[in-house]
């Protein structure tokens, strides 16, 4: 089963870090199936295959820096995940999409994934806010490749947005989520940064480290023992 998951990651030259960091947790635990990354630059994509990883080219230069979250070329790069998403699902039973500013921590985490994907189209993070409130978070999902999330995740759909200040796919997955079935993964396997920050004491299949602005999330990965390129 784990042959018919796409594994993928969208980066750029700007955030190579924190996809290296992400490859080298995926390391730590053994994961059995690659992580592709999808690199918006040349840079990225020759220096991620130089150390043998796999990259595969996106070939637009002018949305290689970093980027602050919902500022900038954002709804631009955010783009690409609709492209190589649904590019996957025309290939492959199941997409698992990560951001690179996750970690992760239990090398079973996709048999986790299909054993609970069930009736459901999607498996999402949540974005926790607090015990009564969340969003969806676009960071880390499970897609079932069917109709439903092919049409849903359709670059044509979407690309009315590009150039957009404050769009991205999040928005647009929260905006649109009752078109598909989906379930919200469970807060304390699959933490986001704010709820992560607060509740360390607990054995999760991934961090994802956000909630924090630029490139302060790298210190905040050191504090937390998880910026794994100083080993």
């Amino acid at each position: 089963m784990l042959q018919d998951i796409a594994f993928i990651t969208l980066t750029n030259d700007g955030y190579l870090e924190y996809t290296e960091n992400c490859l080298k947790s995926l390391e730590k635990i053994n994961s059995e199936v690659k992580l592709n990354c999808y690199c918006i630059g040349k840079k990225g994509y020759e220096y991620l295959n130089n150390k043998k990883y796999n990259g595969v080219l996106i070939d637009e230069e002018e949305n290689n820096n970093f980027q602050i979250f919902r500022q900038g070329n954002w709804s631009n790069i955010v783009f690409n995940k609709f492209v190589i998403i649904h590019e996957n699902l025309l290939k492959y039973k199941y997409v698992c999409i990560t951001d690179g500013d996750i970690v992760f921590e239990n090398g079973n985490f996709l048999q986790y994934l299909l054993e609970n994907i069930e009736l459901n189209d999607l498996l999402i993070q949540t974005e926790y806010i607090d015990d009564e409130n969340y969003v969806l978070c676009s960071g880390f999902m499970f897609i079932k490749s069917n109709a439903d999330t092919l049409h849903f995740f359709n670059p044509k759909h979407v690309e009315h947005n590009k150039n957009t200040l404050g769009w991205d796919d999040q928005v647009y997955i929260n905006d649109n989520k009752y078109k598909l079935k989906y379930k919200m993964l469970p807060i304390e396997l699959f933490p986001n940064g704010k709820y992560y920050y607060n509740n360390t004491i607990i054995n999760p299949y991934l961090i994802h480290f956000n909630w924090i602005i630029g490139h302060t999330k790298k210190q905040k990965m050191r504090d937390y023992g998880k910026w794994h390129l100083d080993i």
